[in-house]
């Protein structure tokens, strides 16, 4: 029997059976899993079970799917691995589940964005460290505007001599 345990955030503890041959997760109220959580995309990754094979398929989600801490796309799970969907933790467990000897896992090369929610303050854990700060781009955009303003005047400049000749 395949299980999910949710190991972190208000659901701790709670264990999921994997009956079906694909379960959602997803903010979505439609998903067999639905996640309240702003980091979480409608119908963010879908759990594919093939047999006694177990594999995790990232739905173009905007944040990402985290295996083990790697962002994937598609990728086959054991008993033992964690899987992350927003700040959302899930531990794989159960017996028939059929491990591969090397599993090959597709990788998302673009980074992942997520906005850290506030630090726990009632004592539980810290959130997950896989949490990274958003690019702060302001700089480049003040350049690109002044740069632009600068033209804009130039060519009044320009066009007022002619005018005035």
């Amino acid at each position: 029997m395949a299980l999910l345990t949710i190991t972190t955030g208000e659901r701790t503890g709670e264990k999921i059976e994997i009956k079906k041959s694909e379960i959602s997760i997803g903010r979505s109220a439609e998903s067999d899993i639905s996640l309240d959580e702003a980091a979480v995309s409608g119908h963010h990754c879908s759990i594919v079970r093939d047999g006694n094979k177990l594999s995790i398929r990232d739905n173009r989600s905007t944040n990402g799917t985290r295996l083990n801490g790697k962002n994937v796309t598609e990728a086959r799970m054991k008993p033992g691995d964690i899987l992350a969907v927003g700040p959302v933790e899930f531990m794989v467990s159960g017996s028939d589940i059929e491990v591969e000897p090397e599993q090959i896992t597709k990788t998302n090369a673009s980074p992942t964005v997520i906005i850290a929610p506030p630090h726990n303050v009632a004592g539980g854990p810290p959130p997950s460290p896989v949490f990274q700060a958003k690019k702060d781009n302001r700089m480049v955009v003040i350049a690109i505007v002044l740069a632009c303003l600068f033209i804009v005047a130039a060519a009044m400049v320009f066009f007022l001599k002619q005018l005035l000749k």
